[in-house]
């Protein structure tokens, strides 16, 4: 700095008390010039200039701080925790400038993250997932402060497996199906997710990962994956769902019995039945000789050539779904008598040991008389 001066020339220049180390005077210009080595605290300093004529003086104040930190650096700048694991190692940042005399950090660091405040150092382990964010270092000596940002986040450990309790279903349309339940190992799952899409009716709780509710379209057989998902990472599980049709039930005949004669061919009899379309139908026991049952729509026809007491049937109507069944009752009778007729009989009469006759006439038995009578 060099200074200026009214008056006569100045012959020379001089200063008191002696300027901190690093700094001179120059005793023709006036002027200070130089570069600080030492720390030094504020001072005033008495600037004299003189000539033949006197002198006349100025003061100034001078402080040498130290050089401001900066150039802060730590590396790595980004931190990927997990929760409950430690960091690998500690972060110490590099700093130019005077030696720093205090650090701090905002925003406060993650529970059980600690931050060196003599030396800015970053160690520890998290406690807590915390999501990724971005911090500020300042490092402060005398002589200023500087800043820099590192970034941290903080993760769950994530799901290692999962499960369910069954991996392959097999439903029928328009039935509520059992909770199908999962369970996972790890970190404690945030959301489930499945692809493809479940069949109409059937949902997966993105909350616990069970899949429930009542399929309502058929489905043909088909993989799905499920994702159990945290800020660590997922798992997958894959599942292998089919939706039948529904199953049959109220399978009825009308009427609900037959009474038929051996060696008449009966009225053909067809069931009706609710829910899906009805794939087989089967009957046990066996039906009577000459009865058949259509395995097709179920209808029970033929001509009987046995008797059988009454019986009662069961139907099965079976789908892919699964089946239902109903009764159906049958007895076959033998030919009812319709007429009754008394054949003529002859038999020869002994008179005596060497005559005979012949008798005939209409016989009867007489149960009283316990033999047969004429008429």
């Amino acid at each position: 700095e060099t200074p200026t001066a009214g008056g006569g020339d100045v012959i020379s220049w001089s200063v008191t008390p002696q300027l901190p180390a690093g700094l001179s005077l120059n005793p023709t210009t006036g002027q200070i010039s130089g570069t600080p080595t030492s720390v030094t605290p504020s001072a005033t300093y008495t600037v004299t200039a003189t000539n033949s004529g006197g002198l006349t003086t100025a003061t100034i104040d001078i402080e040498v701080k130290e050089a401001p930190p900066s150039d802060i650096t730590y590396d790595p700048d980004s931190f990927t925790l997990t929760i409950g694991t430690a960091m690998t190692s500690s972060v110490t940042p590099t700093v130019s400038g005077d030696p720093v005399t205090s650090w701090s950090i905002a925003p406060t660091l993650p529970n059980g993250i600690s931050f060196g405040s003599n030396n800015g150092t970053i160690w520890g382990t998290p406690t807590i997932i915390s999501g990724s964010t971005t911090y500020t270092v300042t490092a402060v000596n005398n002589g200023g402060s500087d800043t820099a940002t590192i970034t941290m986040l903080v993760k769950d450990i994530p799901p290692s497996s999962i499960s369910y309790s069954s991996t392959s279903v097999s439903l029928a349309k328009d039935s509520q199906m059992d909770d199908l339940t999962a369970t996972a190992q790890g970190g404690p799952v945030v959301t489930w997710s499945i692809a493809p899409a479940l069949p109409n009716g059937l949902v997966i709780d993105s909350t616990t990962g069970t899949i429930s509710r009542t399929p309502t379209v058929m489905s043909p057989s088909a993989s799905y994956t499920v994702t159990a998902t945290n800020s660590g990472g997922s798992a997958t599980a894959t599942l292998t769902i089919v939706v039948h049709d529904a199953i049959p039930y109220s399978i009825n005949y009308n009427p609900s019995s037959s009474t038929l004669t051996i060696n008449s061919e009966m009225t053909s009899v067809t069931p009706t039945a609710s829910g899906g379309a009805v794939v087989t139908w089967s009957i046990a026991p066996s039906l009577p000789t000459g009865l058949s049952i259509g395995q097709s729509n179920g209808t029970i026809y033929g001509t009987p050539t046995v008797i059988s007491p009454s019986t009662v049937y069961t139907i099965t109507a079976t789908n892919l779904g699964g089946s239902g069944t109903g009764p159906f009752t049958i007895q076959v009778n033998d030919i009812a008598p319709n007429t009754i007729i008394y054949t003529p009989r002859c038999y020869n009469e002994s008179i005596s040991s060497d005559r005979w006759w012949w008798r005939c006439g209409l016989m009867g038995y007489s149960s009283s008389a316990s033999k047969w009578l004429e008429y």
